[in-house]
């Protein structure tokens, strides 16, 4: 049989109010950190895709008004003369890197969104790991924790009984 060295029995209720403070503090942070997970993946797999689409059609539409001046400037003439068009030439230019690297920015986030997802559910199962176990076994070590305190209490409870004087019977 183990003996218990119980010091104080207030400091087992208050590691017991501790324990349940603690128990609903983590499954809070668990929940927000979900939330936290699913959100930026809305922003990955929604948002930003129809950002990088939405300026690829920009893109689009500078090459063509790029395009539109150049040949302007390519047609006019000043005497005999043509103009070189550089400023034009370099704004087609700019336009059609911009398109570029809009194209490069999806295929980009299509890639990160696949890697992201499956890192995510990776996480998912270690998650529901963890919140199983904080919702199974902190409830038990509480309760646990509480009839050891009701045992120690009534223990307690007979010792003080057993000390008092026993008062002969009066005739």
């Amino acid at each position: 049989m183990s003996q218990a060295n119980v010091h104080s029995l207030a400091a087992m209720r208050e590691f017991r109010v501790r324990m349940q403070e603690f128990e609903v503090l983590a499954l809070d942070v668990v929940a927000a950190l979900q939330q936290e997970i699913y959100g930026f993946l809305d922003w990955l797999e929604h948002d930003r895709p129809n950002f990088w689409k939405q300026y690829m059609l920009r893109s689009f539409d500078l090459i063509a008004e790029a395009r539109v001046v150049l040949e302007q400037c390519q047609l006019r003439t000043v005497g005999d003369h043509r103009p070189t068009c550089y400023e034009e030439k370099l704004a087609l230019q700019a336009a059609k890197q911009r398109l570029q690297m809009a194209q490069e920015k999806v295929e980009a986030v299509t890639r990160w969104s696949n890697v992201c997802r499956h890192e995510v559910d990776e996480h998912e199962g270690r998650r529901g790991s963890m919140q199983r176990y904080i919702e199974t076994e902190f409830a038990r070590s509480i309760a646990t924790l509480g009839r050891m305190i009701a045992a120690i209490e009534s223990y307690a409870e007979l010792e003080f009984d057993a000390e008092e004087p026993v008062q002969p019977p009066t005739p």
